[in-house]
């Protein structure tokens, strides 16, 4: 098996929110039904690892999803977006969806002066995907991680990625659904022994 940094479980608010990289970030459960779901996001503006604007620790990877469409609806603060390399913005009551196959990343804009509060919703496509289990999994992994010093391990993000039908960019001509199958699926989750959920960051891990 590869070796895996140590999982710090997440802190949690009575209000329900998670908290990672040490509260910079915080994650609830809004709603799930007929197939979609809903994540409520908050990121500090003034913490590193979410107010650096694009270059946030927070800020999600260049990506596009095989099935879901993805829709962002901005609750206060600002949240900038680039999608298929076009940058934009949008305030408080603006919305953008997103549909499968298209380039995107989004980030809270650091000349804003106030944290973003977003409400994300994925709905589409046979995989769950991007769920809360995702959300807990993949930021507690990233946070655990980068808090200790350490840098995420490619194989252990693919495999997230995988498991939410979610693809990066950054690898040429399509190959990144290639890549999450062979070194996500085959070599982190086969033969590593990496996995897509942890008690660590499970519902019952208080």
């Amino acid at each position: 098996m590869f070796s895996q940094i140590p999982l710090q479980t997440p802190k949690r608010d009575p209000d329900g929110a998670w908290n990672y990289f040490d509260g910079a970030l915080k994650t609830w459960f809004v709603q799930a039904e007929n197939g979609t779901f809903t994540s409520r996001q908050v990121f500090k503006h003034s913490n590193p690892h979410t107010g650096n604007g694009r270059k946030s620790t927070a800020t999600p990877p260049y990506h596009w999803h095989i099935y879901q469409t993805e829709t962002f609806e901005v609750k206060g603060g600002v949240l900038c977006y680039d999608l298929d390399g076009k940058l934009g913005k949008l305030k408080a009551g603006e919305s953008v969806t997103i549909p499968p196959y298209h380039y995107h990343t989004f980030w809270s804009d650091p000349d804003a002066g106030v944290d973003l509060d977003v409400n994300i919703t994925v709905s589409g496509g046979p995989n769950p995907g991007f769920d809360e289990t995702f959300i807990h999994n993949f930021y507690g992994y990233l946070s655990s991680a980068i808090m200790q010093g350490h840098a995420p391990n490619l194989f252990q993000m693919l495999a997230f990625l995988d498991s939410a039908d979610v693809v990066l960019v950054d690898f040429p001509l399509w190959t990144g659904r290639l890549a999450n199958v062979v070194l996500g699926r085959w070599i982190g989750r086969g033969l590593g022994g990496y996995k897509v959920q942890y008690k660590e960051f499970s519902e019952d891990s208080e």
